[in-house]
């Protein structure tokens, strides 16, 4: 195999579980975001 057919063929399939996350969940990870920086802040 050429190294340009390993590269090119690369797929990456994921399964997610058909579980709702729960609305808290959500709520803390919006809430850590917010304190992560941006591009406009480096």
């Amino acid at each position: 195999m050429r190294i340009e057919e390993a590269i090119l063929g690369r797929r990456s399939i994921r399964a997610y579980r058909p579980d709702p996350v729960p609305p808290a969940v959500l709520r803390e990870i919006v809430e850590a975001a917010q304190w992560t920086p941006s591009a406009a802040n480096t």
